[in-house]
């Protein structure tokens, strides 16, 4: 059963940060590292080639939502991925002084099993980090999943969703979790959903 939202029910220079990624941006990591720009150039690793840049909704979108985010930061493979994914892709978005950051990722699965055990990895591993907090919202399908920790003193807010053989996570960093942001998260993700599931389909023609 598809999971998409609303159908059921400065280039950035690597330093430590306290990062929830939620459920569909993959592991969950207390001390993960931002991509550098000579990170975004790599094409494969150990989680699979990098999918298209065209599967991550262009900043013009993310602006419309967030307004304070105005560039793009860094892009490149997501290193978080859970799983054997096929193909990633992550993007970073923040404002001028990084201070708020939305991040965006898209994982492709060889088959809708494999994406299917890599989502319920994601949630699990997301339900164990310390201060972790789910967000009820009533317009998320089955198959997606929102919450929440603070720490450090930044908020990060992560969603994301299981469609097919594609899971795409979205995460805020520097945002409160106001029922306005969370809102406005769900319409974006809504949103990138459509782009990667068109990409995707696209690339297998």
């Amino acid at each position: 059963m598809s999971g998409r939202i609303g159908e059921t029910h400065n280039g950035l220079e690597p330093r430590p940060a306290i990062s929830l990624m939620i459920a569909l941006i993959g592991i969950l990591s207390l001390n993960m590292y931002a991509q550098s720009p000579s990170q975004s150039a790599v094409a494969t690793s150990a989680s699979g080639s990098l999918l298209s840049r065209e599967v991550v909704v262009p900043l013009s979108v993310v602006n419309r939502f967030f307004p304070e985010i105005t560039r793009q930061a860094t892009t490149g493979q997501n290193l978080t991925a859970v799983g054997n994914a096929k193909a990633t892709r992550s993007v970073i978005y923040a404002n001028s002084d990084s201070s708020k950051k939305v991040t965006i990722t898209v994982d492709q699965y060889a088959s809708s099993s494999d994406a299917s055990s890599a989502y319920e990895e994601a949630v699990q591993k997301s339900k164990t980090v310390p201060g972790f907090k789910p967000i009820p919202a009533e317009n998320l399908g089955q198959n997606a999943f929102i919450g929440t920790v603070t720490q450090g003193g930044e908020t990060h807010i992560g969603l994301g969703a299981l469609d097919g053989t594609v899971i795409v996570g979205a995460t805020l960093a520097g945002f409160d979790a106001t029922p306005d942001i969370i809102d406005k998260r769900i319409s974006m993700t809504r949103e990138e959903e459509g782009v990667a599931k068109t990409a995707v389909a696209a690339k297998r023609l």
